[in-house]
């Protein structure tokens, strides 16, 4: 079963309990007996529905490998994730209205019935603030690619690659060598923003859903740039400067860029940097005749992203899609807790997520220092 089936089935299932749960305890005649067990029924069945556990990486490529064989989409740079969760995206479910809802006020669209207090948003609207998210989160920029998760899911981390020996005939002149794979298990932790709002603010903001969703979107996508760049720099598989590059300056970018091509490694397609760094970089000027430089042309074509989570004097350099990966669980959930802030007069949104990020090929990043210590 896929993700997306997976997440259709959980549907079905939290309507069949909710149906069965009315039907507790009541004066049953035979006929409604009798959907009554079948509903039952149905629940069992479903539930023993293996869910989506992946066993294989996609490491790259946009999909990975359930152990039923089905695919697990994972989404390049560019790609959204709401493109997958257009079924739904009409049923009118709107953050504005679950607030306004929640503090006892009329909502605009009366047809649609609102939970109150808390909600998991459904999978469309969990889908545009995650690709908002992602549209803010330097990694994913960078080329990250991004996996939606169900639950706690293990895939493999290339640690080293086999060594491959020419064979003269009749001559015992191979060696054992084992690439080494690790588990990976993808369990993201829980991230939580809280956002004071007032009654005024809610009532007159015509433009309160789009609002929130931008305000959430840059809150998650920085704390979510922290972790990833923290757990990149803290790795101790992905290679760094033995000698000082200077991080300022495009030819020290080009001596790191040089240290991983002795490496084996490519060309890094994109680059994740301090703003001073980045800021000295794109200022430099040639000594005669003050022309901007720039950096070389074999680099042209690589990404120069600043980002206030790197230190300067630190440069992070590699193929993104395959050193990296963010694993995001679909369930956002909001809670509106009325009156948090009494003494300011106002409420507090808490919206909760889980995402993480995954260093999966450390062959495929570097971190470029300026001073080696």
């Amino acid at each position: 079963m896929d993700i997306m089936n997976y997440q259709k089935t959980r549907e079905a299932i939290e309507a069949l309990e909710a149906k069965v749960a009315e039907m507790n305890g009541k004066q049953l005649n035979s006929v409604q007996q009798d959907v009554y067990n079948e509903m039952k029924a149905e629940i069992h069945r479903l539930k023993e529905l293996p869910e989506p556990a992946l066993t294989v990486s996609g490491m790259g490529d946009r999909y990975a490998i359930t152990t039923d064989g089905q695919t697990l989409r994972m989404f390049a740079k560019g790609e959204k994730v709401a493109d997958a969760h257009r079924a739904s995206a009409k049923s009118g479910w709107r953050i504005s209205d679950f607030i306004k809802g929640s503090m006892g006020f009329p909502i605009s669209n009366t047809a649609v019935a609102v939970e109150r207090g808390v909600a998991t948003t459904p999978d469309f609207v969990s889908a545009e603030i995650i690709d908002a998210v992602r549209a803010k989160c330097r990694v994913i920029q960078a080329g990250a690619l991004t996996i939606p998760i169900i639950g706690k899911t293990t895939i493999a981390r290339i640690a080293t690659d086999p060594t491959v020996y020419e064979h003269v005939e009749a001559v015992a002149d191979i060696s054992e060598s084992i690439p080494v794979f690790q588990p990976v298990t993808l369990d993201p932790g829980s991230l939580a923003a809280l956002i004071p709002l007032s009654q005024e603010i809610v009532q007159d903001s015509p433009n309160l859903d789009a609002a929130l969703q931008t305000a959430i979107a840059g809150a998650f996508a920085l704390k979510l740039d922290q972790l990833s760049i923290a757990k990149i720099l803290a790795d101790t598989a992905i290679p760094d400067s033995s000698a000082g590059e200077d991080t300022e300056t495009c030819e020290g970018t080009l001596a790191a860029v040089g240290t991983m091509l002795a490496a084996n490694q490519e060309i890094p397609k994109a680059l994740i940097a301090g703003p001073g760094d980045f800021i000295k970089r794109a200022g430099e000027l040639s000594s005669d005749a003050g022309v901007w430089l720039g950096p070389p042309p074999v680099l042209k074509s690589m990404l120069d992203l600043p980002t206030s989570t790197v230190t300067d004097g630190t440069a992070i350099l590699g193929d993104f899609a395959l050193g990296f990966a963010i694993a995001v669980r679909m369930d956002l959930r909001l809670e509106v807790v009325r009156w948090g802030k009494p003494t300011a007069g106002s409420h507090l949104l808490v919206a909760y997520a889980r995402m993480s990020g995954y260093v999966l090929q450390p062959g495929n990043l570097y971190k470029q220092k300026k001073t080696v210590t």
